[in-house]
């Protein structure tokens, strides 16, 4: 079976010689962001964030939005697209569509052994899946029976992107009780929750990390206050930095042309 497959891949693709593909720059997009504005009064309500400061890292790649299992060949079993599976750019086609490639898809043979060759799934300029290939050959087997939107152009967040904020939980005779929360690269949920309480009748000031808050007025249902410094550190990213993007590990960096 091996020498099969190996007969097949060069029949298929050696003789009719490989497609030519341009390399992928990746382009890391760097925003800070925060909800506030120092020195400015700003009021909140029970329940809702205080304060929040974004420090993101990211570029747009497709993201699938549905399950998919594209059809077998030649014996060959093809694995499962699972939704929300994010996919990194590996090169360009001549006709301007990407081929991206993810490592946990790896086909198997009819032994139940993985290929050794990289798995691609085809991407057109719209930004809709069509079809898969080998990546390293290049050339597209297209999809006949694949559904609508298979995939989506989504902002996904690079290792090093966080997202701080202090939400108001209320207030108890003369003290207040403020939640920490941080998120970080996906943002599903918190990866850091901190339960915190001020008590204003020693201090109408309350500081965490860096940042400091004047309380002008608190109650059960608002708050009102100013904020006076950031609660944000240095961000470990380099902003617009470009790189190729690898087919076996994360990209660095923000995709050309996407």
């Amino acid at each position: 079976m091996g020498r099969y497959l190996l007969f097949f891949l060069f029949m298929t693709f050696a003789l009719p010689g490989c497609a030519n593909m341009q390399p992928v720059l990746i382009k890391a997009i760097k925003k800070n962001s925060a909800s506030f504005v120092i020195g400015q009064v700003q009021e909140t309500n029970t329940g809702e964030p205080m304060v929040v400061e974004e420090n993101l890292i990211f570029y747009k790649a497709p993201v699938a939005i549905t399950d998919y299992r594209p059809p077998s060949q030649l014996g060959t079993n093809y694995p499962w697209i699972k939704k929300r599976m994010t996919f990194t750019p590996y090169g360009k086609l001549d006709n301007g569509d990407i081929l991206y490639a993810n490592p946990d898809l790896r086909p198997t043979l009819p032994n139940g052994d993985h290929v050794k060759w990289d798995y691609c799934i085809a991407v057109n300029e719209a930004g809709e899946a069509y079809g898969d290939a080998a990546c390293v050959f290049g050339i597209v087997r297209t999809w006949e029976d694949k559904p609508e939107g298979v995939v989506e152009m989504k902002v996904v967040h690079r290792e090093g992107s966080v997202k701080r904020e202090l939400v108001y939980n209320g207030k108890s005779n003369n003290t207040i009780k403020v939640a920490y929360r941080e998120y970080r690269y996906n943002f599903a949920a918190p990866d850091f929750y901190q339960d915190l309480t001020y008590d204003l009748a020693e201090s109408n000031t309350i500081r965490f990390k860096n940042m400091v808050i004047e309380v002008l007025n608190a109650g059960n249902s608002t708050i009102k206050f100013i904020v006076k410094s950031e609660m944000r550190g240095p961000v470990p990213a380099q902003e617009n930095s470009d790189t190729h993007a690898p087919s076996k590990q994360e990209n660095k960096g923000s995709v050309n042309g996407i």
